[in-house]
């Protein structure tokens, strides 16, 4: 009996160490004539990436092929019903497209007929939205503040194409991971002042939200509605907490430009999530790398199984990016993890997309 329980601990840790493998198949340059500002992009059954451009004058919606071409753009900018106000997030799960439109506040939601050939089919009104959107059957869970019937506060709820039924899934008090509202508030003043995001990715009907500054993943069953935590914070994530002083010193104009890249070097921060039906993973940033003396952040990935259990984790040494938040899209059947790195120039923004393979 003794000799079967560490062999057991013995498989456990070759599985954790040397089972999983995240590796770097290509990079693709984005052309820089062709895109302007944008900061969000899904990936197609073919390969092509798909980008809201929110610079361009017509706040299109442009697609470009493996090799970083152009080779399609549609949108208009304007008041009208099939124009757009202002596009950011976005998520394609075949054959839907939904983008969500801040002009407007509203998400438009797109058929993807044949050949990146997309019709739409809804649009619906989202004054809560403020943050990532994941399309769920018929459904697009949004990232946002918005307060049900009974009075409480949700920070990710659901609305369906028609935009008729609302669901409230994440209460406000769950935000970071905590498991009390009195440990929420300690975690709200502690990164108050840092505008902060979250991040969401679906395997079937499991749900998996984590913010920007801390390391807790909200496991949440989309139809019981149970919410469990996993993660762990590894020893090179230092999670953001400010104290009063800096707080104030951030209000102040003349302070608050230093202040800020002082916290974001210091700091490390959640940069997104993608799930499969095995793992879910978790991508974080520190500002560490540094390349002819100027700091960049670089990603560090997390890999846990659905129970909570990790798997692997390593860096991606050979990514980095001057923003914090990094896009990233996963292709499920394929076991893809796209990111994107943004290095802001003199003329132009230069995108890059980094393809990696996720092997157990």
């Amino acid at each position: 009996m003794r000799k079967m329980f560490f062999i057991g601990l013995l498989l456990i840790s070759v599985n954790l160490c040397f089972s999983w493998e995240v590796k770097l198949i290509k990079t693709i340059s984005i052309d820089e004539q062709a895109l302007f500002v944008a900061g969000f992009f899904v990936v197609m059954e073919d390969g092509n990436l798909l980008f809201p451009d929110i610079r361009d004058k017509n706040n299109q919606i442009k697609v470009f092929n493996e090799e970083g071409k152009l080779i399609k753009a549609w949108g208009k900018m304007g008041p009208g019903p099939d124009e757009f106000g202002g596009l950011g997030f976005l998520d394609y799960q075949s054959p839907y497209l939904a983008v969500a439109d801040a002009g407007k506040h509203r998400i438009h939601v797109f058929e993807n007929i044949k050949n990146d050939e997309f019709i739409k089919i809804s649009d619906f009104l989202t004054w809560e939205i403020n943050d990532h959107i994941k399309i769920y059957k018929k459904n697009v869970l949004i990232n946002g503040y918005i307060v049900s019937p009974k009075g409480e506060g949700h920070v990710l709820f659901m609305r369906d194409f028609g935009g008729k039924k609302t669901k409230y899934i994440l209460p406000r008090e769950k935000r970071f991971g905590a498991m009390s509202a009195r440990e929420y508030e300690r975690t709200k003043e502690a990164v108050s002042g840092i505008s902060s995001i979250a991040f969401i990715d679906i395997y079937e009907d499991t749900a998996f939200y984590v913010s920007d500054v801390r390391l807790g993943i909200a496991k949440i069953n989309l139809r019981s509605k149970t919410i469990d935590f996993i993660g762990k914070e590894p020893k090179n994530f230092r999670a953001l907490a400010m104290n009063k002083k800096t707080r104030e010193m951030l209000l102040n104009p003349q302070d608050g430009v230093d202040i800020i890249g002082d916290i974001l070097t210091k700091h490390s921060f959640v940069s997104g999530i993608f799930a499969d039906k095995d793992f879910v993973g978790v991508l974080y940033v520190n500002r560490e790398k540094n390349i002819d003396g100027v700091l960049y952040f670089a990603p560090h990935i997390q890999i846990y199984d659905h129970s909570g259990n990790l798997l692997h984790e390593q860096p991606l040494p050979q990514f980095y990016s001057e923003e914090r938040f990094t896009p990233l899209y996963y292709q499920k059947d394929k076991r893809r993890l796209y990111l994107c790195s943004i290095i802001h120039g003199l003329d132009a923004t230069k995108y890059v997309i980094y393809q990696f393979s996720i092997d157990p």
